[in-house]
Formats: C-alpha cells, sequence, structure tokens
C-alpha cells in the first residue's frame, strides 16, 4: 500500500508545464548560443573554459546551465570505455580527449562549477539507461553517476551524461541534446535514477529499491508532453487476457503504442488500439499468446517540428502459461475517436469471412465514411469492391472478395459539408477471405450519394444485366426528383416521401441514378452501374 501511495504522490507532484518549458528555454537561449560558440583558445585550459563560460552568466542557474550546454555539445559518450578496464580520466583528460563515461561527465561537471564559483557533486546510483529492461532488478553495484549542484542555495539535479545523446545498438553514441536532464525535478528524475545515499533524491518521501524497480520506465517525453498515469501504477502487470493502460493527456498530445516481444521485436500493431476521449487516452493491448512483452507508449505534441512521436513510457506486461492468443484489434487513426466513431460489429482486427463481408459503426448524423480494399501486396482495388452508405441507426460497409486471399480494408471519414473534401484514414482491417466471387460488385457512390445521406436498397449489384426491366430503391432526402438514365434515356422514379422506387429498362454501358434538389437545375449523378 505505502508503495502505490508513494508513485501516487510522485505523479501528484508532476506540475512542470509546458509554458513553463518554453519560458526557460527562451531564458536560456542567450546563455546557450555563448556556451555553443566558445573559441579553441577558450577551451585550452578547465580554468580558460570555464572562465569563458562564466563570463555571460548572470546568476548560479545561468553558470550552471553554460557547463551543462558545452559538455552535452562537446564531449562524446566513450562506447568502448564502458566496459573496459582501465583507469578513470581526470576532467583534464576528457577535456584533452573530448570523451567520456558517466562519472567521467559527472566529475568534469563538478569540477567546472568549482571553477566557476558553484558547489558540486557527484552522485552514484543506478540509471535506467542502456540496456535497461522495464522490471528489472537493480543490481547491487552502482552503473550510473550524475549531479547535484547548488543553485541559489538550493540544490538541484542535473545529468550531463544523459544529456548529450543515447546510445544506440548500431550506431553507438548518437548526438542529440536532452534540455529535460538540467536541473530536473526530483520527483521526477527518481522515476530513472535511484542515488546510492537516498538522501540526494532530495524528495520528502524517499521512494526504495523496490519501489523503483517496480516504477513504469519513464522517458522525457512523458514529463515535457504533461502526461499523468491514471491506472496502472507498477510497471509490471498481468496481460494473461490482455491489458489496458489509461492515461491523462493535453488533448493536443497524440499517443500511439507498440507491444515488444522479449527480444525488443515489435509484434504486428494489432496487438495494440489507442482510444482517445478528450484528455483521456486508453491504451487496450491484446495478449497475443503465453510470453513476457513490453508494452511501449509513444507521444507528439500538435506542435511537433518534425510530427516524430517519442519514446514515451514501457509497461512490463507478463501473459502466463495459460494465455491464448487473441485475435487483436483494428488499426484506429485518432480520427475516429475525434469524430465520435465507435463499433457496431467486428471490434476484431483480424476477420476471417467468405466471399463478402459486412461491418458496421455508430457514426455522427455529420460524418461520412468511405471504403477501399487493398490486396496483400497493398494495391488499392477498383471502388466497386467496396459500397458504405448509412442504414437507420449505424453506417454499414460492404466488401467483396474477387478471390481468396489476404485484404486490407480501409475506411476514410470526415466531416460532412467539409470545403476540403478530404477523407482521412480513420480504421483498418486486416481480412482472410476464404473464397471470391469475381463477377461480385457493388455500385460506384459518388460525394453525391454520401453527402446526401443517401441509402441504396436495390439493386446492390454493381453489374446489372441489359435488355430487362431493373427495380431500383433508395432513399435521397432533400430530393425533388430521381431518375435511371441509360442509353441516353431517363427514367423517372416514383417520389414517396424520401423513397424512390420504379423500374427502368437498361441498356449495354453504363446506368446512372442521379437526383436533382430544390434551388437547382441539374441533376447531380449519385450511383454508376455497369450494365452487360
Amino acid at each position: 500500500m505505502r508503495r502505490l501511495l508513494v508513485v501516487w504522490l510522485i505523479l501528484s507532484s508532476l506540475v512542470l508545464t509546458m509554458e513553463a518549458l518554453a519560458e526557460e528555454e527562451s531564458v536560456y537561449s542567450a546563455i546557450d548560443e555563448h556556451a555553443l560558440h566558445a573559441p579553441a583558445d577558450a577551451e585550452a585550459t578547465l580554468e580558460d573554459l570555464a572562465t569563458y563560460l562564466a563570463a555571460p552568466a548572470q546568476n548560479d542557474e545561468e553558470r550552471a546551465r553554460a557547463i551543462y550546454r558545452w559538455i552535452a555539445a562537446n564531449i562524446d559518450y566513450d562506447v568502448a570505455g564502458m566496459t573496459a578496464a582501465r583507469i578513470e580520466r581526470t576532467p583534464e583528460e576528457v577535456l584533452a580527449e573530448r570523451k567520456g563515461v558517466c562519472s567521467e561527465y559527472s566529475a568534469l561537471f563538478s569540477r567546472l562549477c568549482e571553477l566557476s564559483g558553484l558547489e558540486a557533486v557527484v552522485i552514484e546510483g543506478f540509471g535506467k539507461g542502456y540496456g535497461y529492461t522495464v522490471g528489472s532488478n537493480v543490481p547491487d553495484l552502482s552503473n550510473h553517476a550524475w549531479n547535484g549542484v547548488k543553485i541559489d542555495g538550493e540544490w538541484r539535479l542535473v545529468d550531463t551524461t544523459w544529456g548529450a545523446g543515447y546510445l544506440d545498438p548500431e550506431d553507438g553514441f548518437v548526438r542529440r541534446f536532452e534540455d529535460f536532464y538540467f536541473l530536473t525535478p526530483p520527483e521526477e528524475l527518481v522515476w530513472t535514477h535511484l542515488p546510492e545515499d537516498s538522501d540526494w533524491q532530495l524528495l520528502d518521501d524517499t521512494i526504495s529499491r523496490d519501489e523503483f524497480e517496480g516504477l513504469v520506465y519513464a522517458k522525457p517525453a512523458f514529463f515535457d508532453n504533461g502526461m499523468k498515469i491514471v491506472r496502472p501504477l507498477e510497471g509490471t502487470i498481468d496481460g494473461t487476457l490482455g491489458a489496458n493502460v489509461t492515461l491523462s493527456a493535453p488533448e493536443e498530445v497524440a499517443v500511439i503504442a507498440d507491444l515488444l516481444d522479449e527480444e525488443g521485436q515489435k509484434l504486428p500493431r494489432r496487438f495494440t488500439m489507442v482510444r482517445r476521449s478528450s484528455d483521456e487516452v486508453l491504451v487496450m493491448v491484446a495478449c497475443p499468446g503465453p510470453s513476457n512483452f513490453t508494452i511501449r507508449i509513444y507521444s507528439r505534441r500538435g506542435d511537433s517540428i518534425d510530427g516524430a512521436y517519442d519514446w514515451t513510457l514501457d509497461y512490463r506486461m507478463i501473459a502466463g502459461p495459460n494465455a491464448r492468443e487473441e485475435p487483436g484489434f483494428p488499426q484506429v487513426w485518432d480520427i475516429f475517436w475525434d469524430l465520435g466513431l465507435d463499433f457496431g460489429s467486428k471490434p476484431e482486427g483480424v476477420i476471417t469471412t467468405g466471399s463478402d463481408l459486412n461491418v458496421t459503426f455508430s457514426v455522427p448524423e455529420d460524418v461520412l465514411l468511405l471504403a477501399r480494399l487493398l490486396d496483400e501486396e497493398g494495391q488499392e482495388l477498383p471502388e466497386d469492391r467496396t459500397f458504405a452508405q448509412r442504414e437507420d441507426d449505424s453506417y454499414v460497409v460492404r466488401a467483396a472478395f474477387q478471390k481468396p486471399g489476404n485484404y486490407t480494408l480501409r475506411i476514410y471519414a470526415k466531416k460532412a459539408g467539409d470545403p476540403s473534401g478530404d477523407y482521412s484514414s480513420a480504421i483498418e482491417y486486416s481480412v482472410l477471405a476464404q473464397s471470391g466471387i469475381d463477377e461480385m460488385t457493388y455500385p460506384r457512390a459518388t460525394g453525391y450519394f454520401a453527402e446526401a445521406g443517401a441509402s441504396l436498397r436495390r439493386p446492390m449489384e454493381g453489374r446489372l444485366v441489359a435488355g430487362a426491366a431493373q427495380e431500383f430503391d433508395l432513399s435521397v432526402p432533400g430530393a425533388e426528383e430521381v431518375a435511371v438514365i441509360s442509353g441516353g434515356e431517363w427514367t423517372p422514379l416514383s417520389k414517396e416521401g424520401e423513397t424512390f422506387r420504379g423500374e427502368a429498362a437498361l441498356f449495354e454501358g453504363e446506368a446512372q441514378v442521379a437526383a436533382r434538389f430544390p434551388g437547382e437545375r441539374s441533376y447531380r449523378v449519385l450511383l454508376e452501374y455497369d450494365v452487360l
């Protein structure tokens, strides 16, 4: 119980807003620029460097910032030295060689602080860094070092090593400046940094080794994007029947998720689905079978410059020996939830069917759907292989398969009357068709059909027979007249409220169903058929 309480207190204290971060970045821009443009003669000795970096600083925080920014930009992580047995470099040697490991980064920061009139210490402990997986035990020996620096009489926390970049299994050290590790709030740094001396947690209620091991693995994006965990608070969860993770995130923050196997390989996206409702995010995970997995969550702010998602959280999901593989979920884009769509049928991600398929959705009155079928090479099939329309209280999407095989059913959505006219990807299914009928098609519906809220009852076949009378029955709200056009002949349909019915003779070629609306002289084509 205490463990959960401590975690909850940590979560509740995350009050650093994006507005405050933006303000800090603007405050640091000048001192950062100074640190990044140190001339060669200012870097000759530690004393020269400290003098240069501190020259324009107005206070303790700017002096510490200049040192942090210079180290992050100029010292490479010594990947080979991480495991090699050798004598530790002095700060002077780190400056000369321009590389080091975490203890050497920290010693250099501490020495430059001392030369700049700041009090700093090296903190040793355990860091959830390179090679760490969520739920792992903390080793007995320390594996990381960072710093405490006194700013205006108050101890603050800094990690120059992680501020400089990260280690990649293939590329080695990748330089990428991370602002998060400068003066990181203690309640945030403790998620990944456990000092040997608990006093250096700088928390009123410190956490134990067991509590540290049990935490969710949180990355800087979690805090930078103003996110919080609603449940579960524990980093390791039972996934025998799948799992749900509920987060709180600002509406402008987008969230996606992957499921990784024990080797860290991504499993098909169908095993995860993210559902958004205002500022609450539900990450649903299906069980792939008995094993241990990692639920990896990513996030991105709407104003992100490169549009990339950042690694945000990891959970460990344990599926016991009795776990069975679940079909998973469809791939769902944010617009599915944003437009108020919901499942009427087929919530599973993989559908096995015969030669055709019907999928229903709950869709608001002002939202339109469009569907397309893709083959197993990802090539879009002719539009007459799908048909989407509103029927009673549901939106029905139909698909017809030419032959047995694997297909993708992709469904698009947009607001009715949207001036851009663009549909956006909303949801996608993987479909295994066990049979197929080559001649089975649907009529081709134009944009006017959807915009008018029309609904077709017959004929639903896209290929009709020439030389015989064909019965037509459809609803077209708001239309004054509806006619069938074939072989140059127009056959008006009888109107009963919003319903139009009648028979029309068909000629080889293309037949159209068109409607005229109040205040308009011309007809709009709603449907097209092939007449053979």
